[in-house]
């Protein structure tokens, strides 16, 4: 059997060869390697032939270009450096409603999804409409943790789907035993059973989990079972696995919970308006994780304007960081022709991809911040948003400011408490000539952050904010 990439021209720029096929189930690996000046296209096919004429089956044909730290069954180099330039902290996975699907039957089975790829059966994404074929499977997810150097956030089925199918009393255990056995392939030793399994799978080391996540929004689940399956998931986890904290997704009273799961999808204006949602919340109150958020404007991607509310919100996220533990931005990726969910993060098509000014505006307020959240105010100044933080060691304050607004807004700053700075500043701009400014694949650095020194910093100064802008200054203090 000759497996060949062609062009439309049927011309062969890579071809290999496999060894004589026979009457039985075979799997044949080839490393395809295209000539010097073959063409970057993607209007090519992949071409299967055989020497003679024949009955031939095949379970399986894929085909994949080098992937990210070149693992097996990998990841797309570009869309996962663009993850990593994030610096993310944790992944939650496998996602929201594909966690749970339409119906039971359509759920994430996870023990479905591990194995060799080719005995893998798939399944229907009922959720949004595709079929999976689990290549991108539980082992892959653990794999893309490790691969950028973040934790996992384990989502467990929790006996819930979307049309309203729910699981309660001697029914629920088989659930609640997936849970337990998939939190035991996870960082379970290789001599526990499926600790061993995973083992198999290509990685004996356990791999590090702190927080499970007890179904997805089941405040949709109008029948009232959640609390009757969280205490069952919580009692299974809690006995066999004591020090994993537990994320509820809608408020339980026979159990406690570590973390409640707040989604937020909302215009930019509400999410403008709701940067100082949690200013004002109980310190009493259970710690939240905000694990699904996005302003919904522009398609594929945010445009700026989306950019400016993901960066309000996120503002106040970080000012209230004693309440809000962890947030996650949701979708992360979308092909740029098909994408059933309008605004996802960075979007792509078969040869390049993009990221939105979202994706900037999430990347400048999380990589330049200090590690202690210092009081701010602003005032007689509507449109501007800010959180400041320090960093002791480096000791350098930052100063983050949205501008919502489409005039520039120049006020005097006053840094309270500081003896002296330097007299000169980093600072970084994300702007556009208007809300509507946005990236593409043809023009992918439209709206892109822009770095420069400003002068005559000291600890009052006065300074300007342009119009539809995230701008971080970094003051270095004496």
């Amino acid at each position: 059997m000759t497996v060949a990439i062609t062009g439309t021209d049927g011309k062969a720029h890579a071809t290999g060869t496999t060894g004589p096929l026979t009457g039985s189930w075979r799997k044949y690996d080839l490393t395809l390697r295209t000539a010097a000046g073959a063409p970057t296209t993607a209007n090519a096919r992949l071409v299967v032939t055989t020497s003679a004429p024949g009955t031939l089956w095949l379970s399986q044909v894929s085909l994949f270009p080098p992937t990210y730290k070149g693992r097996e069954n990998g990841l797309r180099v570009d869309l996962m450096e663009k993850l990593a330039a994030l610096e993310p902290k944790f992944l939650r996975f496998p996602g929201g409603n594909y966690l749970e699907g339409n119906v039971i039957a359509d759920r994430f089975d996870w023990k479905r999804t591990i194995g060799p790829v080719e005995q893998r059966p798939g399944h229907h994404n009922s959720a949004w409409g595709y079929w999976s074929t689990d290549g991108l499977g539980l082992p892959e997810y653990l794999q893309m943790t490790q691969d950028l150097g973040c934790t996992p956030l384990l989502c467990v089925y929790a006996g819930y789907s979307l049309q309203g199918s729910h699981v309660t009393g001697a029914a629920l255990k088989p659930f609640v035993q997936d849970a337990v056995d998939q939190i035991e392939y996870i960082t379970g030793p290789t001599t526990s059973t499926w600790g061993a399994r995973r083992a198999a799978d290509g990685h004996p080391e356990p791999f590090p989990l702190k927080y499970v996540e007890i179904g997805n929004e089941d405040w949709f689940d109008k029948s009232g079972s959640y609390e009757e399956r969280y205490a069952a998931f919580h009692d299974a986890i809690k006995a066999r696995f004591p020090a994993l904290k537990l994320i509820a997704t809608t408020p339980v009273a026979s159990r406690p919970y570590d973390l409640i799961d707040e989604h937020y999808y909302q215009s930019p204006s509400a999410f403008q308006a709701g940067s100082h949602k949690y200013d004002q919340r109980d310190r009493s109150s259970p710690k939240v994780f905000v694990g699904e958020w996005a302003s919904q404007e522009g398609r594929p991607t945010p445009d700026l304007n989306a950019a400016l509310g993901d960066a309000s919100w996120l503002a106040g996220i970080i000012r209230n960081s004693d309440q809000v533990l962890m947030e996650s931005y949701a979708p992360l990726f979308s092909h740029v022709r098909d994408n059933t969910w309008a605004t996802n993060l960075i979007a792509y098509d078969a040869l390049t991809s993009y990221n939105s000014p979202s994706y900037y505006a999430q990347q400048l307020l999380l990589t330049r911040r200090g590690t202690v959240v210092l009081p701010t105010a602003v005032r007689a100044l509507p449109g501007l948003i800010a959180v400041t933080t320090h960093d002791p060691g480096a000791r350098r304050i930052y100063l983050a400011v949205v501008n919502t607004g489409g005039t520039a807004r120049k006020t005097t700053v006053t840094l309270q408490g500081v003896a002296r700075t330097d007299a000169s500043a980093a600072v970084t701009v994300l702007a556009g000539a208007n809300p509507q400014a946005t990236n593409t694949l043809t023009d992918p650095l439209a709206v892109v952050p822009r770095g420069r020194t400003v002068n005559g910093v000291a600890p009052t100064f006065t300074a300007t904010f342009v119009p539809y802008s995230v701008t971080v200054l970094e003051v270095h203090t004496g």
